[in-house]
């Protein structure tokens, strides 16, 4: 059967079919189903014209394939005459907009339901200019403290009325230019940027053209100036230290971590050699190599232990996971204390327990929500508690566990 070429296989009819006459009833064919039962009713009464009726055929071709026509989607006019209403007052009652009544909202809600309109988010952004979409860029979802950081910021954007495009750098400077790249195609509003490694050109060109950026979690220090929501680590430092003092250890290594790729372990590691410094009777020792494997990380805590080490604090949770993971000499686990940065759940499963110094990871990715929708929305707060340059800090919480409990 050929398709008509006026109204595109809507009516089913040969190609002779006579358009003239609007009024003239086609029923359906066997073969072919109809979605839009209000309109089958229309046009079986001649209220309305073949082409408004949405008829699909199935047609099945030599190789037994069935190809359907895909009906048009429902559009906003189509809600107001389901509901009876001004196009202007269902564009209101759909975005809370303007004075309009519980009862009408209800009504045109209802009628959206019932012809399952989805409203055109490309169409609102540029009566809008604001695409309602914020991006998220981390260097690995698989770390659990990131993937905590993830939960938060989506959560908190979500009762915000936005929705998050996460992108994972994986710690290569080529991924992260092509995410925002994509971020500025996409006409996104604005990006939460957790930096790692070298400063991106591309962002350099994105805060050239005021897109509002906020990091979370460090720095980066090559781009001063730049919106920051990141952890004090002094307050959780000093209480763990305390601890350890109180249970009478008196040789304390730290394990900072990757100070190359962070600014955020440096900063540590000084935090603790104030702390240590700031107390007496403690000594401190500082271990920046030997935990790049598990085997160099057994090796590494046995010459720690050998050397009168009595306590461990790791700068970096992954560290930490290495160091559990070595066998033991006799009963040394129960008898030094460690203490990681991050409350992952690893740190609860083993015995006896990890204490740990929280950055309060869920808070710092809702503080930063907050800071970049502040930028975005005209009139809205910033969080309490920001500095004059800009930046917010978290208290960092030590939870003492295991021996330290």
């Amino acid at each position: 059967m050929e398709f008509c070429d006026v109204c595109r296989g809507c009516c089913h009819q040969p190609r002779e079919q006579d358009h003239s006459s609007p009024t003239q009833v086609v029923l359906p064919r066997r073969g072919e189903r109809l979605h839009h039962l209000h309109l089958y009713w229309k046009l079986t009464r001649g209220l309305c014209g073949p082409t408004a009726v949405g008829l699909v055929q199935n047609k099945t071709s030599d190789f037994g394939r069935v190809r359907r026509r895909v009906p048009m989607s429902v559009t906003i006019n189509d809600v107001a005459k389901q509901a009876g209403m001004s196009v202007s007052t269902v564009s209101q009652a759909l975005n809370d907009k303007g004075r309009i009544s519980p009862p009408t909202k209800d009504r045109v809600r209802r009628a959206a339901m019932e012809l399952g309109y989805i409203p055109d988010s490309r169409a609102r952004s540029m009566r809008s200019s604001r695409s309602h979409a914020v991006g998220l860029l981390v260097p690995d979802i698989r770390n659990p403290y990131f993937s905590e950081l993830v939960y938060a910021v989506q959560d908190q954007l979500y009762s915000a009325g936005y929705a998050p495009l996460i992108g994972v750098s994986s710690c290569q400077a080529s991924r992260e230019e092509d995410y925002y790249r994509i971020l500025l195609s996409r006409h996104m509003d604005g990006v939460l940027v957790v930096p790692d490694g070298p400063t991106s050109p591309m962002l350099r060109t994105m805060l050239a053209r005021e897109f509002p950026v906020v990091f979370v979690d460090r720095p980066d220090r090559a781009l001063p100036g730049v919106p920051l929501v990141d952890s004090d680590p002094v307050p959780g430092l000093d209480a763990a230290l305390d601890a350890l003092a109180t249970r009478g250890c008196r040789r304390v290594a730290f394990v900072p971590g990757p100070e190359s790729r962070s600014y955020t372990f440096r900063e540590r590691e000084q935090a603790f050699l104030d702390g240590v410094d700031a107390r007496q009777g403690l000594t401190g020792l500082v271990v920046r190599q030997g935990f790049e494997d598990r085997h160099r990380a057994a090796a590494t805590m046995r010459r720690l232990l050998g050397q009168g080490v009595d306590a461990v604090i790791f700068g970096y949770s992954a560290d930490a996971i290495k160091a559990l993971a070595m066998e033991w000499d006799g009963d040394q686990r129960s008898r030094v204390p460690l203490v990681s940065f991050d409350d992952l759940e690893v740190f609860q499963l083993i015995s006896p327990q990890v204490s740990v110094i929280s950055q309060q990871v869920d808070r710092m990715g809702r503080q930063g929500v907050d800071m970049l929708l502040s930028m975005i929305e005209p009139g809205r707060q910033a969080p309490e508690g920001m500095s004059v340059d800009r930046r917010l800090r978290t208290q960092t919480l030590f939870v003492p566990r295991g021996l330290l409990a």
